[in-house]
């Protein structure tokens, strides 16, 4: 009886001890993620300000071998909703796109864009997602839903979702996919690289 007791707390000192390292093991897991800090001095193609704080800085260049240019901040008033809100010009071609920080400080996204569709040109965009910013993990997903304004008060809710592929640390480049999709329906598919003091270096798309 003795030796059978002594065997059972035995088993239940070795129990514990297991349990407490798998503890410590997921703990440290956790909380050594591979994670970052993305500024949107990344997306602006600009120096990085030390501070990690996510605020509008002046700029103005060409990326993307020179397609692409990128100014601002300045003022502009939102249609739908008569707010006035600081934002960025993003050109390419004759495509003119607004962006503003988003979704709490989570992304950099489109709030207006001059492409013409089937429903006209959109008068503006609520909680647009183009980039990542702020605190993200390697290999962690989000996803968004952005309300797109038509003219004659139509509406449509369009699902965005970014996947970090290989997010690097703040002197290296950032890669992610970004997919955009319409009741399910995939309607682009890309993967995108921001490098610091340059910002879009490579664009891969799939659809």
């Amino acid at each position: 009886m003795f030796t059978k007791f002594i065997g059972e707390k035995y088993n239940c000192k070795r129990y514990m001890k297991i349990i407490i390292l798998t503890i410590l093991f997921f703990s440290s897991t956790v909380s050594h993620a591979v994670e970052r800090f993305i500024p949107i001095e990344l997306w602006l193609g600009i120096d990085v300000n030390e501070t990690k704080k996510l605020k509008f800085y002046q700029a103005e260049n060409k990326q993307d071998g020179g397609k692409l240019k990128i100014k601002g901040p300045f003022a502009w008033t939102n249609e739908t909703t008569g707010t006035k809100i600081q934002v960025y010009e993003r050109k390419r071609g004759s495509k003119i796109q607004y962006f503003s920080i988003t979704n709490n400080g989570q992304c950099l996204g489109r709030v207006w864009d001059s492409r013409k569709r089937k429903r006209g040109v959109v008068i503006s965009i609520d909680n647009g997602c183009k980039f990542p910013l702020g605190v993200w993990r390697e290999g962690e997903t989000r996803e968004f839903l952005s309300v797109y304004n038509w003219p004659k008060k139509k509406r449509t809710v369009i699902k965005k979702k970014i996947k970090i592929t290989n997010l690097g640390d703040d002197k290296k480049c950032l890669t992610f996919r970004w997919t955009l999709s319409d009741n399910g329906k995939i309607i682009d598919d890309n993967d995108y690289t921001y490098c610091p003091s340059k910002g879009l270096t490579k664009l891969v798309s799939y659809k």
